[in-house]
């Protein structure tokens, strides 16, 4: 099995340039709903269950969101409460950000969430201090570290694969890539699903598989919210925001038709738990062979 991770935010807190603009997010037009129904639509026609991984806000903004998620049999973690990259923050910030987001979701469903994703995946070589707070708050994994390099995130020295940080219990799912000569190129979803042709994405994830490795794949609602435009984005976010919005729904549809996917916490459970247990801890262990 394959992880299919949402992660749920409105537009305009993705965009580095209204991402700091707390106080004008009331101003923009609220749009998370309907773009997760519809995405939560898609994922039932296909009988795939996702991990979704909600914004504080969201959660406290649109309760009633957070329940239909749950009811659809998903799995809820966090990812922060204002989407703020953890490099931004102090440590003690960082489990304050963790306990309201925590508190948000759990007055809603009831239940302690087991899995976190940094917004901007801003987990790397400077913020390793942030495994040690989310081992502290008791989270059962992460998937925040990006094993590749772009303009924005990334930390291409970690590994590929499932493991534990060094000293910790928790386990780290980083998201999907493939080394192509002797670079980590990224094919998780999002943009990269979005831009690249189906048929190289396909042939990313077969390639995990036939090492054994699950494909650990991420979107966000408003990818496919094809209607919603906003005119004052920088160079880079009118192609990484908007670029290939229109083909993704098919995309996504075969991609669920052509592998087997569902919940982080499914593949935590079920098999690669014992292996990771059984391993010794390296910071940069090498990647986890899972039954």
């Amino acid at each position: 099995m394959n992880a299919l991770t949402i992660d749920l935010e409105e537009w305009f807190q993705g965009l580095t340039s209204t991402n700091q603009q707390v106080e004008q997010w009331p101003a923009f037009e609220n749009r998370v709903v309907p773009a997760t129904r519809r995405l939560l639509a898609l994922l039932h026609d296909c009988q795939v269950r996702a991990t979704f991984f909600v914004l504080g806000y969201v959660a406290d903004q649109h309760p009633a969101l957070i329940e239909e998620i749950c009811a659809g049999g998903h799995e809820i973690g966090i990812h922060g409460y204002y989407h703020r990259f953890v490099w931004q923050l102090t440590p003690a910030k960082f489990a304050r950000e963790l306990a309201r987001t925590t508190q948000a979701v759990e007055r809603i469903t009831g239940q302690r969430p087991a899995g976190h994703r940094a917004p901007y995946f801003s987990i790397n070589a400077r913020t390793l201090w942030a495994f040690d707070v989310l081992q502290g708050e008791g989270f059962a994994y992460d998937s925040s570290v990006f094993p590749t390099r772009n303009m924005l995130y990334g930390f291409p020295g970690a590994p590929r694969f499932p493991y534990r940080p060094a000293g910790h219990d928790l386990v780290e799912f980083p998201l999907s890539t493939v080394r192509l000569g002797g670079v980590n190129w990224p094919i998780a979803g999002g943009f990269y699903l979005r831009a690249w042709p189906y048929a190289l994405v396909r042939w990313s994830i077969g390639q995990l598989n036939r090492q054994g490795q699950p494909a650990v794949m991420y979107l966000h609602p408003w990818e496919l919210d094809t209607e919603q435009r906003y005119r004052e984005v920088t160079p880079r976010e009118r192609i990484t925001h908007y670029h290939g919005r229109r083909r993704l729904e098919g995309k996504l549809r075969r991609l669920l038709a052509d592998f087997s996917f569902g919940p982080l916490g499914a593949l935590l459970a079920g098999g690669p738990a014992s292996g990771l247990a059984a391993r010794p801890r390296h910071a940069a262990a090498p990647g986890l062979q899972w039954s």
